[in-house]
């Protein structure tokens, strides 16, 4: 049997009620991705080695920051740092190497993604709640309440995966 997998954009329509939650989140990815890229780096200077994907699980997973985001939330920002080394260092381009995600004092947001068990979905009130990493969960709720609104001849159901992505704005 074939399976037809589709992808659709949605907006978030109560935007100013979750924005301190997933700029919380997009902040901690891009925390994640910086102490991945250290750990690569030490990696790299001291055998010349860049360490994969499980390796960088494995290694991190008990990183305070590995906690700023449910697990498989962090799993996904250390997967998508390791494709982009192994992009690079399997590319003659002479480009440079993936860079740390902060410019000045300041982390830019990056896009986080919640996989299946990280998602529940009210499809008769257009809502996902999206659960937060322990770390954020301290006297506040355990997930995020995204109302969303999407093209009205889309029916979303099943839902894989959700990709929260800054556009610049919000």
């Amino acid at each position: 049997m074939l399976e037809t997998t589709r992808t659709y954009v949605a907006r978030i329509t109560n935007h100013t009620q979750v924005r301190d939650d997933l700029d919380q989140c997009g902040f901690a990815a891009s925390k994640l991705w910086n102490v991945g890229r250290y750990y690569i780096q030490e990696r790299w200077d001291e055998d010349g080695e860049i360490p994969d994907e499980a390796e960088l699980k494995s290694e991190l997973k008990d990183h305070e920051c590995y906690s700023d985001l449910h697990s498989q939330s962090s799993q996904r920002v250390l997967e998508e740092l390791a494709e982009a080394f192994t992009g690079w260092y399997n590319s003659n381009d002479g480009n440079n190497p993936p860079g740390y995600r902060k410019r000045g004092n300041r982390h830019p947001h990056s896009t986080v993604t919640w996989k299946k068990r990280a998602i529940k979905h009210d499809d008769k009130h257009g809502q996902l709640r999206l659960s937060k990493g322990f770390n954020l969960k301290e006297s506040r709720s355990d997930f995020i309440l995204a109302e969303y609104e999407t093209r009205p001849d889309v029916e979303v159901e099943n839902i894989q995966q959700v990709r929260a992505v800054w556009n610049g704005d919000e």
